[in-house]
């Protein structure tokens, strides 16, 4: 416990260092920047403690969405996000509440730190509204939750091809279990571990396209498989 702890507060040190040189550092990039649109579609299953007021239940959360990002700047890019969502609990009591489905959109900034032939370092910055339904002949479930979360994202080239992605991530999450029916309530519910990691592998098809996985840890465990391209 006192090296989870240890960990968590050096990713805490380095994640709010990085958010606070954000303005101030300088790209290796020209002030003369292209802009460019980056879409890619992504599939992601990942598991982790849900804390409600009385209990304690394990969440799986599948997200099958797409998103794009324009350039904002020559440090800076922004975009949005949308999917479709399936959130699980097995061992949640009400049976509305096993299996639940829904949509997600959220928004997202990214600040480049550092750009080199052997690193590239960037921080991002995003916010995503979420809401899963369920009903049956006597009960309906909702369940509505924001969450936001700052990465601190490192791409390291290993060939022409093929490169390594890590991030260090805090993650923040709130919501409601809105119960109605032969049960009728309002649970509030949060996130039981905030820090996070991942690391995975993105390989480019061509010039402008990549596909690539990552497996995360942490606050969320569970995998990622994702296509990318700019225009």
């Amino acid at each position: 416990m006192i090296l989870n702890a240890i960990l968590q507060n050096t990713a805490k040190f380095f994640l709010l260092s990085s958010l606070f040189c954000l303005p101030f550092i300088q790209s290796t990039q020209a002030l003369g920047y292209e802009k460019q649109t980056d879409f890619n579609l992504h599939l992601q299953s990942v598991k982790s403690d849900w804390r409600y007021d009385n209990a304690r239940y394990r969440t799986r959360i599948s997200r099958a969405g797409f998103g794009w990002s324009e350039t904002l700047g020559p440090y800076l890019s922004g975009g949005l996000s949308l999917g479709y969502l399936d959130l699980s609990q097995a061992d949640n009591p009400l049976d509305t509440a096993k299996l639940s489905s829904g949509y997600y959109g959220g928004l997202q900034l990214e600040g480049q730190i550092i750009e080199t032939r052997y690193l590239k370092l960037k921080l991002n910055l995003s916010f995503l509204y979420n809401d899963t339904q369920n009903q049956d002949a006597s009960q309906k479930l909702t369940n509505v939750w924001t969450q936001t979360e700052i990465k601190l994202l490192a791409r390291i080239p290993v060939s022409e091809r093929l490169s390594l992605r890590l991030d260090l991530n805090s993650y923040r999450l709130r919501g409601e279990q809105r119960n109605s029916g032969s049960v009728s309530s309002i649970d509030n519910f949060t996130h039981d571990q905030s820090m996070g990691y991942s690391a995975g592998l993105d390989v480019a098809v061509d010039r402008n396209g990549s596909i690539g996985f990552d497996w995360s840890g942490g606050s969320r465990e569970g995998g990622r498989v994702y296509f990318q391209r700019l225009f």
